[in-house]
């Protein structure tokens, strides 16, 4: 079994496991104009779609319905989203004013949310292309692995993590979430992540979604990971055993019933004297 082969299946057993409701993804950057065979056949936005795309928005079409996209700078709509990727070779200055404008409640702030998410991005320049596919069928070894899941599903994938002593990050700046791919492709470590306002409303995750991208060499990891914390944290939750407990003075449990016994059980007695 070739590497791929073998992670596919670690894909496939995830997301069967957890039964999550959409594909695992893994995403490759190019960083140069390379002739690949799964970059050429893959859907491009404006050669299949004739439209621009935002990453978050190519990441939620391959997920759900199943296709291996591909992306580079002239496909782009969302040039945040592009600096973030390094698909742009200088980043304008504009950029940066918007931030402050859109996304805080003065320039000092502004620069403080740029500054951080200037520490999640890949350098400018450093990517001609991406490809971005159902791990089921890609080929080509990805540099990076996104999961999406509801809250506890993806609290287990970070949990399977932690079972090895990786911990995964979680910083939200709120604006470019995409940008938890390429932390994650820079740092080496696993990052959580919930959906910005423009993955909400551009890439349109839902509202129960949020995701963990992580490089793809820790695949393996993961998948032990999830068979470690079992015990500890299965999935499906199991309920536990516990006896409930309702409003005060709703009478309707055995200890009631035995009190009502009880007292007619008094009752009668003293009318028999």
């Amino acid at each position: 079994m070739s590497s791929m082969e073998r992670l596919a299946e670690m894909g496939k057993k995830v997301k069967e496991d957890l039964a999550l409701r959409t594909h695992p993804l893994g995403v490759k950057f190019y960083k140069s104009k390379e002739l690949d065979e799964e970059l050429e056949k893959a859907r491009r936005p404006l050669r299949n779609f004739n439209v621009r795309m935002p990453i978050c928005q190519l990441v939620n079409i391959s997920r759900t319905y199943g296709w291996a996209v591909a992306t580079t700078l002239e496909d782009s709509y969302c040039i945040l989203g592009a600096r973030v990727m390094g698909l742009i070779d200088e980043v304008p200055e504009y950029l940066f004013e918007d931030v402050a404008r859109f996304h805080a409640k003065d320039g000092e702030t502004g620069k403080a949310i740029w500054e951080g998410l200037e520490k999640k991005c890949l350098p400018p320049g450093s990517t001609h292309s991406i490809l971005i596919s159902p791990l089921t069928r890609m080929k080509v070894q990805p540099d990076v692995i996104v999961m999406y899941g509801t809250p506890i599903q993806v609290a287990k994938l970070a949990k399977a993590f932690t079972w090895h002593g990786i911990f995964p990050e979680a910083v939200f700046i709120g604006a470019a979430a995409c940008s938890s791919i390429s932390k994650a492709h820079l740092s080496g470590k696993p990052q959580l992540s919930v959906p910005c306002a423009g993955e909400v409303f551009l890439g349109r995750s839902e509202e129960d979604e949020m995701s963990i991208a992580f490089p793809a060499k820790l695949m393996e990891d993961l998948v032990t990971g999830l068979e470690g914390t079992k015990l500890m944290f299965p999935y499906p939750a199991k309920f536990m055993i516990y006896e409930p407990r309702v409003l005060s003075g709703y009478r309707i449990t055995y200890k009631d019933y035995e009190e009502w016994k009880r007292k007619r059980g008094q009752e009668a007695s003293a009318s028999s004297k």
